[in-house]
């Protein structure tokens, strides 16, 4: 299932999470807990822009307490540059994460830091069974050079961006309510109503008959080209169309040929 079930009690206050942009919350953390910090682990970008101050507060204040700032790249990273997405804010991490978008589908990830930091790992035991395995990191090197050659990340901006300004644009013509977030090629959206999950439900349901297998999410890809995107934009806007006269009428439910679908993941802690 997707509903958490807590984490084990000796984890018990071994992480406090703040909110993106609220660096008061920060700040919070770091004067009560001070010099027992060990990490602040971050992505740099997911549903919305940096504040100004915002990221350059962290750093500081991992500077500050000592502790050693990761920025996790694993959804972000190589989706709107050749590499990291806090290499746009001009951020140095301690620690940055990748995975996902480094293997182009092939499994790999890469943990890559400051000099100081990583030389810690000699001051421990660490082991992999996979180590000697080579088509994950081949795939990334080959991803890395294919992805700057073809400048993607500047293609995979200009598709999410169209298709968030259509989702706007459906919306606004079909009188729906939605809010729309995440940056361009990692875009969502959500429909601001009571029964949302069935509205959502309903708008996979229309999708699917149209031949698209569409939730409330789009992820770019290089391969995605304008007659692509103006397909699903058409599609879209016929779902949308359904949807505004089921909840004029008070039928989404009934118009379910399944159970709506779940919430998705939920926080630990």
């Amino acid at each position: 299932g997707l509903d958490p079930r807590g984490v084990p009690k000796g984890l018990t206050g071994t992480a406090f999470p703040f909110r993106y942009n609220h660096i008061e919350e920060l700040k919070d953390i770091v004067a009560y807990h001070k010099d027992d910090l060990g990490v602040i682990v971050m992505e740099p970008i997911r549903s919305a822009q940096p504040e100004p101050g915002f990221l350059e507060g962290v750093r500081s204040l991992a500077d500050e307490t000592g502790a050693v700032f990761i920025i996790d790249e694993i959804s972000a990273g190589f989706r709107m540059n050749s590499g990291g997405a806090h290499l746009l804010f001009n951020i140095t991490p301690d620690i940055a994460v990748f995975s996902k978008a480094l293997g182009n589908g092939y499994p790999i990830a890469a943990v890559i830091g400051k000099g100081n930091v990583m030389d810690s790992a000699q001051n421990t035991f660490i082991s992999s069974t996979m180590w000697t395995e080579r088509i994950g990191p081949v795939a990334a090197l080959a991803t890395i050079k294919k992805h700057s050659g073809l400048n993607a990340g500047k293609h995979l901006m200009a598709v999410g961006k169209r298709v968030q300004e259509g989702w706007r644009a459906l919306a606004s013509r079909h009188d729906l309510r939605i809010t729309v977030t995440g940056i361009a090629p990692l875009s969502h959206f959500v429909f601001e109503y009571e029964n949302a999950l069935e509205i959502k439900s309903l708008f996979i349901q229309i999708m699917l008959e149209k031949g698209f297998l569409a939730s409330n999410l789009f992820y770019a890809m290089y391969a995605h080209q304008d007659l692509h995107i103006q397909k699903y934009l058409e599609s879209a806007d016929y779902a949308f169309s359904e949807i505004a006269k089921a909840i004029q009428s008070g039928t989404v439910k009934t118009l379910l040929k399944g159970g709506p679908s779940g919430s998705g993941f939920k926080r630990l802690t």
